[in-house]
């Protein structure tokens, strides 16, 4: 909840920046451009609407009333939404006053596919009408540095070890911004002469963040293959993929004061003529950057593939014989590759984009002969009989980017040569993010219930992490601090309460540790509040730490800890040998 609120604070806090910036601009200069009027005139319209002042009309109806709160929450996400949960990332629309037929509307897409969509140079299609993007909501913070290697598609951010060796001499750096909500104005109808849409080629690399929940490995004849759920990626968009792998010109020309864009492939003339503007007005000189989104998605992924060519042809090949025995659409499950600086080798994952995961690719892993078989006959019987690929096999409109390396050959050569069977291989863990360990045990109470920890199985935890709540509860800093490993939580507290009357006993300490806590929960944090006196009683520890391994371990190895407590007995037995070899005073 709290995230979502802070999304459309984000929204607000952008047009009042924005008024704010244009009537500075209003004041010094007398007047504003055509274009700068147009996005004052965009911001009003905007605030008033979140405001009630002006309401909504009949033809401006887009399947839910944003009147409403629980069908705001339901289509930002939070609430289910009976479908209406179809992404996080707005394209706004506000139709000029007069002169006009057409309406105020909002294009709503996932963040993976915002990432492709919702770049300079693209072209939107809603309406019957022709739309681009332009004017984008960036957030208040500074771009973050990446390393690309274009000739073998691997990124890497600055300043973080690649997890596939050390970084090749071909690299370049690049600046990225968050995807965010952008301004599409008009551009023209769409015409009956348009025998194709438009569709923008675009370069997206990516990487995992190291963090992933629990999962299984398996053989799939010589590939090993995992299926893991919330797997942490970090989605590049690092530009035009013509120029990028062309001339190497990486990133899209965009002011990182006001916003606003130009496409990649404009003229030089345009684009100098832009940047020149924008330096006088905004004071900044324009920069090419790309855009980054972070997502966490269930994915199946497949290892060490040859190349690019034999990652995308099978994996889109599994992915339509997978639409031939579950019950799902296409674009329920997506394909990425992962590349390795330096190496042509890569992964390719297979990820569930619904958030929470939708159970697909545990049904594809249960009926793999099935999935495999019907794979093959699509590769193998194009009734086209095509030499590569056609839109008969393996081609979509969805999956043009990719178009180069998809061959049916290669797909059905490596089908037959790796089987049908899937071979369960073992067990993975959860992975969390590297602790922080700057912060140690503060006392001897907290040094014991890290060891109980420790005793139990649980990872290290991240001591004296300190979380900002802003005015006027300031901040807090809990005794231990885990990183939930499913993405759903942004964290796990524990608190150690001691009850001496100076402290924790006192009746307005208790009211204070009250409501930081409860404003943790509201945002989205889960709490744990492990009293002093629990330290020495056992089935109080047991309690506490089985609602913790519910978390971070799972239902399985939960019920193990209740069942099995000998980490207590271990623990105490540590406990008493440190406390009599202390010295008495």
């Amino acid at each position: 909840l709290h995230e979502v609120i802070a999304r459309l604070a984000r929204r607000l806090q952008w047009a009042l920046d924005q008024m704010r910036r244009l009537d500075e601009t209003r004041a010094r200069k007398g007047t504003l451009d055509p274009d700068e009027d147009a996005l004052r005139l965009r911001c009003d319209r905007f605030i008033k609407k979140l405001k009630g002042i002006e309401t909504r009309r009949r033809r401006e109806a887009e399947g839910f009333d944003d009147t409403n709160t629980y069908a705001v929450l339901a289509a930002e996400g939070f609430l289910p939404g009976y479908g209406l949960d179809i992404g996080t990332v707005v394209g706004f629309h506000l139709a000029p006053r007069y002169g006009t037929d057409l309406s105020d509307w909002e294009l709503r897409r996932p963040l993976a596919l915002a990432l492709r969509e919702y770049v300079p140079g693209n072209l939107i299609y809603a309406n019957g009408h022709r739309f681009y993007p332009r004017f984008f909501h960036l957030e208040a913070t500074e771009p973050t540095d990446f390393q690309i290697d274009v000739e073998n598609e691997a990124v890497v951010e600055v300043g973080t070890a690649p997890a596939g060796g050390a970084v090749g001499l071909s690299t370049t750096a690049l600046a990225a911004v968050p995807i965010c909500d952008v301004d599409l104005p008009h551009q023209s109808h769409i015409s009956d002469d348009e025998d194709h849409r438009f569709q923008l080629p675009v370069s997206i690399f990516g990487y995992e963040q190291g963090r992933h929940g629990a999962g299984k490995a398996y053989r799939w004849g010589p590939k090993e293959v995992s299926l893991r759920a919330s797997v942490h990626i970090r989605l590049v968009n690092v530009g035009a993929a013509q120029l990028v792998r062309g001339s190497s010109r990486l990133g899209y020309p965009l002011c990182l004061v006001c916003g606003q864009s130009r496409s990649p492939l404009a003229s030089q003339a345009d684009r100098d003529q832009f940047a020149a503007d924008h330096h006088e007005r905004c004071g900044q000189p324009v920069k090419s950057v790309g855009f980054f989104a972070d997502i966490v998605a269930d994915a199946l992924c497949i290892r060490a593939c040859v190349n690019r060519e034999e990652a995308y042809s099978v994996a889109e090949a599994l992915r339509k014989g997978a639409c031939e025995i579950l019950e799902m659409e296409l674009e329920d499950l997506q394909v990425l590759t992962l590349g390795r600086a330096g190496t042509n080798e890569v992964d390719v994952l297979l990820y569930d984009p619904m958030p929470g995961g939708s159970g697909l690719l545990d049904q594809m892993t249960v009926r793999w002969p099935e999935v495999v078989a019907a794979a093959r006959a699509i590769v193998e019987s194009c009734p086209s009989a095509c030499a590569t690929a056609c839109i008969d096999c393996l081609y979509t409109f969805r999956n043009a980017f990719y178009h180069p390396y998809l061959n049916r050959n290669t797909a059905a050569d490596r089908l037959r040569t790796w089987g049908e069977g899937l071979t369960f291989a073992h067990d993975i863990p959860p992975r969390l993010p590297p602790p922080n360990t700057g912060g140690l045990p503060v006392n001897a109470a907290d040094a014991t219930l890290r060891a109980l920890l420790e005793r139990a199985g649980f990872p290290p935890p991240i001591c004296q992490r300190t979380i900002d709540l802003g005015r006027p509860l300031g901040s807090t800093t809990p005794d231990f601090f885990y990183d939930d490993p499913t993405g759903r939580l942004d964290g796990i507290c524990i608190y150690l309460d001691g009850m001496s009357g100076h402290i924790h006993g006192n009746p307005a300490t208790q009211r204070r540790d009250r409501e930081i806590r409860e404003e943790l929960r509201h945002r989205g944090y889960h709490v744990f509040e492990i009293p002093f006196g629990h330290l020495s009683d056992r089935n109080a520890m047991v309690k506490h730490f089985f609602w913790l391994a519910r978390i971070l371990l799972g239902r399985e190895r939960a019920d193990r800890l209740r069942d099995e407590p000998s980490w207590f007995s271990s623990g105490q037995s540590a406990q008493g040998d440190r406390q009599e070899s202390d010295p008495k005073v």
